[in-house]
């Protein structure tokens, strides 16, 4: 047996062509591996064989678009994940999920739901993820994505005027005035978006603004994914916004994910497993007219590494077909 060898190079890629023949000796053997591995130790980046590009990673059939809020004012960075049946059913209209936080969460949300849809037992949906036009580097990306969250998603002001500021908060009014009256009519004008089956998901802060949202306007979406929601903040708040929807209506007509990590109780110093609790049982003994509510606590999970298989299980919960 003889090796030849020789390097090709693809694209980023090295590849390694080895050519053999039947003729068997031991010295042309050692000889050639010699010869195969002088040409790696020549070729080899310092990287390794995986050469760098400037190509960034992009989602499947996925399109982006500033959009601007003129009351806030800001421009946010649309994402939109479209279904794999789009194209090939244009009579189709789909769930639409929009999604809070997609600076960071938009790729585990899309990934989700074009998972769960594969075996034939779940529909497929729209994503639109709402998030911000922040780049690399990746840490001041996300610091300004933490400061600009915090005065979207949040519906009080806490803090000093001085904190106000320079950090805001409390724009969750606003925020939700964008999402009813700019983005969902453009979603709807330019995708197959279905009106009767909209869904708002949320997590952390992003969890607490849907149930902001669910207070203030429920019958805007079908179904409301709040992910550990933060229901300490404003020194509770949000169970006033309960309290008074409860003293003028006795329906809520919407499919409601409630999630928490089971190890959450001293984030933020907040007692939020004890105020999930709390708040579940307070919905559930109002007896709304028309509410499917779902609690679902994941065990052993601290806040920051539950956020996943919440998403999962809202997704499930507002949107099954069974």
């Amino acid at each position: 047996m003889v090796i030849q060898a020789g390097l090709a190079r693809e694209g980023g890629w090295a590849r390694l062509n080895l050519t053999v023949s039947p003729l068997y000796q031991c010295g042309s053997l050692r000889g050639t591996l010699d010869r195969v591995d002088a040409i790696l130790k020549a070729h080899t980046p310092k990287e390794g064989l995986m050469a760098t590009t400037d190509v960034k990673a992009t989602l499947l059939a996925t399109e982006i678009r500033t959009l601007t809020a003129h009351a806030i004012p800001q421009d946010f960075r649309i994402s939109v994940a479209l279904p794999r049946s789009y194209a090939s059913h244009p009579e189709q209209y789909y769930p639409t999920i929009y999604l809070t936080d997609a600076t960071v969460f938009f790729g585990m949300v899309v990934d989700i739901t074009r998972t769960m849809p594969l075996c034939g037992q779940f529909p497929e949906t729209i994503v639109v993820g709402i998030g911000y036009p922040v780049d690399e580097p990746l840490d001041e990306a996300l610091t300004q994505w933490g400061n600009l969250r915090a005065r979207d998603l949040l519906p009080v002001v806490e803090g000093s005027a001085e904190a106000s500021q320079s950090d805001p908060t409390g724009g969750a009014a606003e925020f939700l005035s964008f999402i009813q009256t700019e983005l969902i009519p453009t979603i709807e004008r330019e995708y197959r978006a279905d009106p009767a089956s909209r869904v708002l998901a949320g997590y952390s802060f992003g969890g607490l603004f849907a149930l902001y949202a669910l207070f203030h306007q429920p019958h805007l979406f079908k179904g409301y994914i709040a992910g550990s929601p933060t229901l300490f903040y404003g020194d509770r708040v949000t169970f006033t916004y309960e309290a008074a929807y409860a003293a003028a209506q006795s329906a809520l007509p919407v499919h409601l994910y409630l999630g928490m990590g089971g190890e959450e109780e001293q984030t933020f110093d907040g007692a939020m497993v004890s105020n999930f609790y709390q708040f579940a049982a307070r919905l559930e003994s109002r007896k709304y007219e028309g509410l499917v509510l779902t609690k679902h606590v994941v065990e052993n999970c601290a806040h920051c590494v539950s956020a996943a298989p919440q998403f999962q299980a809202g997704i499930q919960a507002v949107l099954s077909e069974r």
